[in-house]
């Protein structure tokens, strides 16, 4: 079911036009009830508000959407730093919205940035279930790119080599001596980029001829308590691992403090290595090997990106994929 005008949607919800406009404009005038009917009968027919036009703005905005996971994370905000440099250059500015890694929330501010026409789209990943709604956007011409993993070769994105990466991080850790070495990650059912680097894990070992064990994999948000969490239960193991790649170095600084509490040391009893290179991981103790990404210029690639092809009324194409380089530090060692 397809509406174009509030007309539309005032008769699918059996109000009055005036009262679709304040629904949209100024909810709190009226009931919520009459709020959520009208909004209602928006979604069935794929309706998308218009903000600009309501404030009878017709020109651009000149403001990009950006939509991290978590401003909490070093590597997300970096990301931003890039953005903003950029958009400071070329007088654009950006507006922000941080899912905290739900779906929903997610998709709440593409629609909202849907609704307020911004410039382009930036997004530090993207649930997969959001993915056809990015492609609304799109073809709406909202030009967008999906940073750190690529949802597939019809999107814009700036990615990270995510299995090679992890491969090298696994491939590290064998050369060191290690057979039992354990991974973890954040969630891969919803997000490529931590799909990805288990995949990268998973070809290392096959590569080097050693079995897969799942006990040794943990999935979990990436925070300093889940890594905590997560690497206690690998090392309550029968066979514990003696060596862990975590998907990112919170997770990694919280694996750490595990094996502190546990009265091992790293990396005498168990080496870990991060990802990301987040400043806090070149200062932890032990200072912690990991895998440098490039965050700050994957956000100013992108932010250029956008902001020159709508200088030359161009269509957007942007699909690059970039190499994490392995840093290492004293959190790894040689099997004993």
């Amino acid at each position: 079911m397809s509406c174009s005008t509030i007309k539309d949607i005032a008769i699918l919800a059996g109000v009055s036009q005036s009262t679709v406009s304040r629904a949209f404009n100024m909810p709190g005038m009226l009931r919520q009830e009459t709020v959520l009917k009208v909004h209602e009968a928006a979604r069935r027919c794929n309706y998308v508000y218009n903000a600009n036009a309501a404030s009878l703005s017709n020109r651009r905005t000149d403001t990009l959407g950006v939509i991290i996971p978590s401003s909490a994370y070093s590597a997300f905000a970096i990301n931003l730093m890039g953005i903003q440099k950029v958009c400071f250059e070329h007088n654009y500015s950006c507006r922000l919205a941080a899912s905290q890694f739900q779906p929903e929330k997610e998709l709440q501010a593409m629609r909202k940035y849907h609704e307020l026409r911004v410039s382009g789209l930036i997004m530090a990943g993207i649930d997969t279930s959001n993915i056809p709604y990015l492609r609304t956007m799109t073809a709406d011409g909202i030009p967008s790119i999906v940073l750190w993993e690529s949802p597939g070769e019809d999107f814009n994105y700036i990615a990270v080599n995510n299995f090679k990466a992890a491969y090298e991080g696994v491939d590290y850790l064998i050369s060191l001596g290690h057979k039992r070495i354990a991974f973890l990650s954040g969630p891969y059912a919803c997000a490529r980029r931590n799909l990805d680097r288990f995949t990268g894990y998973k070809a290392a070992l096959a590569d080097r001829g050693l079995p897969f064990r799942k006990d040794l994999v943990r999935s979990q948000f990436p925070t300093f308590l889940d890594g905590k969490t997560s690497m206690r239960v690998c090392l309550a193991l029968p066979e514990p691992p003696t060596a862990v790649l975590c998907a990112n170095d919170y997770l990694a600084i919280g694996a750490i403090r595990a094996i502190h509490e546990m009265n091992l040391s790293v990396p005498d009893d168990v080496s870990v290595c991060g990802f990301d290179n987040v400043d806090i991981s070149a200062y932890f103790n032990p200072p912690i090997t990991t895998m440098k990404t490039l965050g700050e210029k994957m956000g100013r690639m992108a932010a250029k990106a956008i902001i020159t092809a709508i200088a030359n009324d161009e269509q957007l194409h942007a699909q690059y994929i970039l190499d994490a380089e392995l840093i290492v530090r004293k959190s790894c060692a040689a099997c004993k």
